[in-house]
């Protein structure tokens, strides 16, 4: 018999101006990112790094959902609210989550890809 030990969902939790939710780099929060905006993930991280401040805001919009509902809250939830303060509040939750989640290079090949 196989052993398998799946992790736990990573999220974080936030109270957004009274609103509930959670923070998430799940399949749901990256396709909504993905389709919405016609960029894949990886090509987005790399803009991110860079400086990309609007890349930076779609993401956090695609991975903040309701947590009664688990709906992503996308831009329609965001567009009356500061950017500079929307950033300032969420990309450290944002930043923990993606250094979390995302894989690590295993040699000086894979980093430089």
């Amino acid at each position: 018999m196989e052993v398998i030990n799946l992790s736990n969902r990573k999220e974080v939790e936030v109270n957004i101006n009274g609103t509930e939710c959670v923070v998430s780099l799940a399949v749901k929060n990256i396709n909504h990112f993905q389709e919405n905006n016609k960029i894949g993930l990886q090509k987005a991280l790399k803009k991110m790094k860079k400086g990309d401040l609007n890349t930076i805001l779609k993401l956090i919009y695609s991975m903040v959902s309701d947590k009664k509902t688990g709906k992503v809250l996308g831009y329609k939830f965001f567009k009356d609210f500061d950017e500079m303060e929307i950033m300032k509040a969420l990309q450290p939750v944002l930043m923990k989550l993606l250094n979390e989640d995302m894989p690590k290079a295993k040699n000086e090949a894979e980093k430089k890809q």
